[in-house]
């Protein structure tokens, strides 16, 4: 695997494709992590690399003048002899494909809430220039928060550009426009298209449009799907019209924008008595609670000043460093960790303990294990260290076991669980399902690091991606 790209240190792999492989990966220079897209040109022909190129500097030219909430940030272009490669926002997310169950339609109030984030995050896009014009489920990033994030404009057509865009049919069949088939221009009312498709399959637990690409193109071009309705009974029947209209062959009959599709699925299932939406109001989805913003906390680089006040002198003194060296791995959110891991820890060991799960990558965790020793030896030599004893403690006999907070508060003292091949080899078939061929290697890594069985499968579970195939993962295999 690669260590290093341009000024970007390489920490793992989060996935791979025909074209190449995305990265997690590091930018010491403004300490940020980033997913690296590339692109292997050897792979290639000349004028393959010219197209995915082009597409790449698309992508980047196109989402780097976007700024949104819910469009994934491009940060950075980069291209030697033998790669390209964009650097852009690290999500820790799925695709709304994966979360998808065929036949089974989604709860309103999540489509509605879905809907919301990407017709806006569209609307803003159209505002500045920028056509999607591959709308699909894959390409709509779901958060742990359950926020969309729309993500690869490599196909995006900007209005200002002054690349050609090549070909003459380009997006995704079972969800491209009419005018996209018929290789006319498309603008934000093909986006408009491409999302009702979505809500369709949201709504109802299938596509509109089924069928080999050929079949996709003349169902697209001239037929009209069954209403949502009539496939299933229990929908708002409101909904069969904003689909109709959004779903129009000529896009002179769709919605004139995002913002107006929007609107429309907004009043659906409103009160007829109640007036029409206006700028001045907002409307929330139904079965959302309004938004609260959180009271203004101290600035980042600080655990707060109430908190510290409360604290023993010795997690008083290594606070503010602690947060430095975790915010170099994982960005803002050390603030709020190291909060949680000081008040649950006895030690500063198990502080470190603590945070070191959340650090995706192995040479981010041997930084951040070597600056905790460091502290450590700053408290001792300073004299606050009193209280700092390592989470790390000696049975009788010898055998040492890691000091944890029960259920009840009180500290207990885990055993370490051993393991063998066989186990190994049976935590080796399971990551392959989910990581590909890569788990071999993983595993074997994690299996010369400890011989502590829930330490190798904590090692082994940062590799997967997905947050729900992580905690099945690790029940499965008996982590405590």
């Amino acid at each position: 695997m690669l260590e290093q790209l341009g000024k970007y240190r390489i920490d793992r792999v989060l996935g791979k494709g025909a074209m190449g492989v995305v990265y997690l990966a590091f930018d010491p220079h403004i300490e940020r992590v980033v997913a690296l897209k590339t692109v292997r040109k050897e792979m290639f022909s000349d004028a393959q690399q010219a197209d995915l190129i082009h597409r790449f500097k698309n992508e980047a030219m196109a989402a780097g003048r976007l700024q949104h909430a819910n469009i994934v940030s491009v940060y950075d272009y980069g291209e030697d002899s033998e790669t390209a490669y964009i650097a852009m926002e690290y999500v820790e997310g799925v695709g709304l494909n994966t979360l998808m169950v065929p036949d089974q339609p989604t709860d309103p109030a999540r489509i509605r809430a879905w809907m919301g984030d990407l017709l806006l995050a569209l609307d803003y896009a159209h505002a500045r220039g920028v056509v999607h014009r591959d709308i699909k489920p894959a390409n709509l990033l779901i958060t742990a928060g359950a926020q969309v994030k729309v993500s690869d404009f490599g196909i995006a057509r900007i209005e200002s550009s002054t690349l050609t865009q090549t070909g003459s049919m380009i997006g995704t069949p079972s969800y491209m426009s009419p005018e996209q088939f018929r290789g006319e221009t498309a603008d934000g009312r093909a986006d408009v298209f491409s999302s009702a498709i979505v809500l369709y399959q949201l709504l109802t637990g299938v596509r509109p449009f089924t069928g080999s690409p050929s079949v996709v193109m003349q169902q697209i071009l001239n037929d009209t799907p069954p209403p949502p309705s009539s496939l299933v009974p229990s929908l708002d029947p409101g909904y069969d019209a904003v689909i109709q209209r959004a779903l129009a062959k000529s896009p002179a009959d769709r919605y004139p924008s995002a913002r107006a599709f929007l609107d429309a699925l907004h009043r659906v299932g409103q009160d007829p008595a109640t007036p029409a939406d206006d700028d001045d109001r907002t409307v929330l989805a139904a079965g959302l609670q309004p938004y609260t913003a959180a009271p203004p906390g101290p600035p980042t680089g600080s655990v707060g000043s109430s908190a510290i006040e409360t604290m023993t002198p010795w997690k008083r003194e290594a606070a503010p460093e602690l947060e430095t060296m975790l915010s170099r791995q994982i960005g803002p959110l050390a603030r709020l960790l190291l909060k949680k891991a000081l008040s649950k820890a006895e030690g500063l060991d198990e502080v470190g303990e603590l945070l070191l799960q959340h650090i995706p990558s192995e040479k981010g965790r041997q930084e951040f294990q070597q600056g905790v020793a460091l502290v450590k030896k700053k408290l001792l030599a300073t004299g606050t260290g009193a209280g700092i004893a390592s989470a790390r403690t000696t049975l009788g006999g010898g055998a040492t076991g890691t000091a944890v907070i029960g259920a009840d508060g009180r500290s207990a003292i885990r055993t370490p669980v051993a393991f063998d091949e066989a186990y190994v080899d049976a935590t080796t078939r399971t990551l392959t399902a989910l990581i590909g061929p890569i788990a071999k290697v993983v595993t074997k890594r994690a299996a010369r690091q400890t011989s502590d069985r829930n330490e190798f499968l904590r090692l082994v579970s940062e590799h997967i991606e997905s947050l729900p195939d992580r905690t099945r993962f690790l029940t499965e295999h008996g982590a405590i």
